[in-house]
C-alpha cells in the first residue's frame, strides 16, 4: 500500500532510537511473507519515558513458538529481552527499543515490519502515556479502557485505541485487520514510515512533507 510517489531512503538503525527532545508515537504492523501478522504500538514521552504495548502478543512472555522456524532454532522460545516487565500487555520497565523488537521479530519468522512514526507534543504524549500505563475507568469521558487484549485482536485493539484517544494525532476508523489500519495510516500524513524487509531498513517521507 506504499504510495508510489514516496521515495525510499537508506535508514540508519540508530535513527530509530529515542530522541530525548522529541516525543513520538510508533504504530507497528508485522508481516509473515505477504499476510499481516501482528500490530503493536510504542510511545516515547519526553517527560515520562517509553512504553510498549503488545496487545495479545508474546514479547517478554514464556510462550513457546512453534512452526517453520522451529526447525532452525533449537531454543525457539527466545530468551532475549525477557527482563521487560509486562503488565496487561504493556511494558513500562526495560522497554524494548524499536531495534530490539525488530530483532526479536526476526527470530519468530517475521519478514517485514511497517512502522508509522508521528511526532507528538509533550501534552499529547503525556495523555497517551497515562491512558496506556493506567487504563481508564468507566467514569472517563471516553469510557473504560484496558490494554489487556484477547488473541487475534491486536489490530482491532490498536485501531480502537487510536480512534478513541489519539484522534488529535491520527484520526482513524476502528477496523479489525492490521492491513486495513495500514491503509488508513498511509493517508494520515505520518512524519515518517520505516520499513524493515528481510534484513533491510528503509524510510519514506510523505510527498507532502518533502518540501
Amino acid at each position: 500500500m506504499l504510495p508510489v510517489s514516496w521515495n525510499a531512503n537508506d535508514c540508519n538503525p540508530k535513527s530509530l532510537d529515542d530522541k530525548p527532545e522529541q516525543s513520538k508515537l510508533h504504530v507497528m504492523v508485522m508481516y509473515h511473507t505477504t499476510s499481516c501478522k501482528h500490530t503493536a504500538l510504542r510511545l516515547y514521552c519526553r517527560t515520562k519515558g517509553p512504553l510498549f504495548w503488545d496487545p495479545a502478543g508474546a514479547f517478554a512472555t514464556q510462550i513457546r513458538y512453534l512452526g517453520p522456524a522451529a526447525r532452525h532454532h533449537r531454543e525457539f522460545a527466545t530468551k532475549r529481552y525477557m527482563d521487560s516487565k509486562r503488565t496487561d500487555d504493556v511494558m513500562s520497565e526495560k522497554v524494548p527499543t524499536l531495534n530490539q523488537y525488530i530483532d526479536w521479530r526476526e527470530t519468530i519468522n517475521t519478514h517485514a515490519v511497517e512502522i508509522f512514526e508521528f511526532n507528538l507534543t509533550d501534552s499529547e504524549a503525556e495523555e497517551l502515556y497515562t491512558i496506556l500505563h493506567y487504563g481508564t475507568k468507566r467514569s472517563h469521558p471516553k469510557g473504560q479502557f484496558t490494554t489487556k487484549a484477547i488473541g487475534l485482536t491486536c489490530g482491532l485493539s490498536v485501531a480502537r485505541f487510536l480512534h478513541r484517544f489519539a484522534e488529535d494525532v491520527v484520526e482513524v476508523d476502528t477496523v479489525f485487520f492490521p492491513h486495513n489500519l495500514v491503509k488508513q495510516l498511509y493517508n494520515k500524513n505520518p512524519d515518517r514510515v520505516i520499513i524493515y524487509r528481510d534484513g533491510q531498513l528503509s524510510y519514506y517521507i510523505p510527498s507532502e512533507n518533502q518540501h
